[in-house]
């Protein structure tokens, strides 16, 4: 008696719909993993060293997975790697290096 009432027995009847998509795309179609490609070549041109790069980013992500702001306009699909890229682009993220004293303690 339950189940009658959840489908009404003129849908179960019914033929199966079938839903046609067309074969081609209409518009060109940005896979996310050559977006950050793209964003990690153009970072690299203000970092270019890979193994800070990769400090600074990281750091970054973990700041904003915390619930800091971006400091550039982001859209909903973005990932946090993304949005640290884009900062460092934009010149919103930067670093500071630390330089060692004569007796190896960082200054």
């Amino acid at each position: 008696m339950f189940a009658s009432r959840l489908s009404p027995s003129g849908l179960t009847a019914a033929a199966p719909t079938i839903l046609e998509f067309p074969a081609e795309a209409t518009r060109p179609v940005r896979s996310l993993r050559h977006m950050t490609t793209q964003l990690l070549q153009e970072a690299a041109q203000t970092i270019p060293n890979q193994q800070l790069l990769i400090n600074v980013v990281s750091k970054r992500v973990r700041q904003l997975g915390l619930g800091h702001r971006p400091m550039v306009e982001t859209t909903p699909r973005m990932s946090l790697t993304d949005i640290a890229l884009k900062e460092i682009i934009a010149g919103k993220l930067t670093y500071e290096s630390l330089q060692e004293t004569a007796d190896g303690a960082a200054a």
